[in-house]
C-alpha cells in the first residue's frame, strides 16, 4: 500500500531555518511581547527604589553646617504619598495591563529622571552646601515658601489669569475676524494687508508706554498689548488658511446653489481651521510674553509683579516659587490648547501631528 502524496510531503524533514521549522516560543512578535512587560516592570521598580533613596537622603543624610534647611515634614509627606501612588500604580499595570499599564511605560523615564534628579538637588544645596545659598535651597524651603505666601501667590494668578484671558480672547477674535476679512475678500487684502505687515511684526511690549498714553487704565493697556500679541499671528495664519482652500470646493458649493455665508461658514473656516489653531499657539507665546511685560508697569497684583517684587527682598525661595507657578500657568494652558485641537480636528486625528 503506498503512501498518499499529502503523507509523503508530511514525512519530509522541513531544512533548518525554514518558517515551518520555528517553535512557537522563537515566533516572530512573542520574544517582544513577553520582554516589553518584563522591561516595563524593572524601570517601575527602578523608580519605586529612587524616589525611596531620595527620602533616605532627607531623612537620613544630615545637613550641611549653615545650610538654610526648613522643616521636612511637608516634604516628607508629599514623597510619601507619591511613592505609595506609584506602587499602586505598578501593582495596577501587573495585575490589569491595559491603558493604566500603557500610561505608566510613557511616564516612567521622566518619574525615574526626576526622582535621580531631586536626590542630586537634595544632596548638592543643603546636604552639602555645594551650591551657595540663598540662591540656591532644598525643596523643603520652596515648600515652607509656598505654604507661607499660598494666599497672595492664588490672588496673583487669579489676576494674571483674568488679565491674560480677556486680552487674548479679544486678540484672538479680532485676529480671526481680520485674517477672514483679508483671505475672503481681495479689497480688504488691499487695504489691511500692508498694515498687517507694518504693524504686526512690531513687538507688543514696545506699545505699552504708547497705550498707557491713549487708554484710560493701565490695566486696559496691559490687556491691550497682550491681545496685540495674539492678534497677528492669529490674523496672519487665518488668512493664509483662508487663502490656501482649494477653489474647487466653492465652485461646486456654488453650483449646487450656496450663497456667500455658506461658503464662508461651512467651508472656508472649517477648511482653515488647521491653521487657526496653529495661531492660536503662536499668539499663545506672544501674549504671554507681553503679560510678562503688561504687569511690571502699573499693575499691583500678578504673578510677573510677585515675582519682581519678592526678587527686590532678594527673597529668592519665593522668587522660584513664583516662577514655578508661572510655569504650571503656562503648561495648564497649552494642555486646555491641545483639549481644544483636538475637539475641534476630530476628524484629522490621523491627518495632523502636532
Amino acid at each position: 500500500m503506498t503512501a498518499s502524496p499529502q503523507a509523503a510531503v508530511e514525512a519530509v524533514p522541513a531544512p533548518v531555518g525554514t518558517p515551518t521549522a520555528r517553535t512557537a516560543s522563537t515566533a516572530p512578535g512573542s520574544s517582544g511581547a513577553g520582554a516589553r512587560p518584563a522591561r516595563r516592570n524593572r524601570l517601575a521598580g527602578t523608580g519605586l527604589a529612587v524616589w525611596v533613596l531620595y527620602a533616605a537622603v532627607v531623612v537620613l543624610v544630615p545637613d550641611a553646617a549653615g545650610a538654610r534647611s526648613a522643616d521636612t515634614a511637608a516634604l516628607l509627606v508629599l514623597v510619601s504619598a507619591w511613592v505609595l501612588v506609584l506602587a499602586v500604580w505598578t501593582a495596577a499595570a501587573v495585575v490589569r495591563p491595559g491603558a493604566a499599564a500603557e500610561a505608566l511605560a510613557r511616564r516612567l523615564p521622566w518619574i525615574v529622571f526626576f526622582g535621580a534628579w531631586f536626590t542630586l538637588w537634595q544632596l548638592t544645596t543643603v546636604k552639602t552646601g555645594l551650591l551657595d545659598p540663598p540662591y540656591f535651597v532644598a525643596p523643603e524651603v520652596l515648600i515652607e515658601a509656598f505654604l507661607g505666601d499660598w494666599t497672595l501667590l492664588a490672588r496673583c494668578l487669579g489676576s494674571s489669569a483674568l488679565l491674560f484671558l480677556t486680552g487674548y480672547a479679544v486678540g484672538s477674535v479680532l485676529g480671526f475676524v481680520t485674517g477672514l476679512l483679508m483671505g475672503w475678500s481681495r479689497r480688504a487684502d488691499y487695504w489691511l494687508h500692508p498694515l498687517l505687515q507694518t504693524v504686526g511684526p512690531v513687538p507688543a511690549a514696545s506699545l505699552l508706554p504708547l497705550a498707557v498714553l491713549i487708554l484710560p487704565t493701565t490695566y486696559v493697556s496691559a490687556a491691550f498689548i497682550v491681545a496685540f500679541g495674539a492678534w497677528f499671528p492669529m490674523a496672519t495664519m487665518t488668512r493664509a488658511g483662508v487663502r490656501a482652500v482649494p477653489r474647487s470646493y466653492f465652485d461646486v458649493a456654488r453650483t449646487l446653489g450656496a450663497g456667500e455665508s455658506f461658503l464662508v461658514r461651512r467651508i472656508a473656516i472649517p477648511a482653515a481651521l488647521p491653521d487657526m489653531l496653529t495661531g492660536l499657539f503662536t499668539g499663545l507665546g506672544t501674549s504671554l510674553a507681553a503679560l510678562m511685560t503688561a504687569e511690571l508697569v502699573g499693575v499691583d497684583q500678578g504673578l510677573a509683579w510677585y515675582i519682581n517684587w519678592v526678587k527686590g527682598w532678594a527673597d529668592y525661595p519665593r522668587m522660584y516659587v513664583g516662577l514655578a507657578v508661572l510655569i504650571i500657568f503656562c503648561r495648564a494652558l497649552m494642555i486646555l490648547l491641545f483639549k481644544l485641537r483636538s475637539s475641534l480636528l476630530a476628524w484629522q486625528q490621523n491627518l495632523v501631528r502636532w
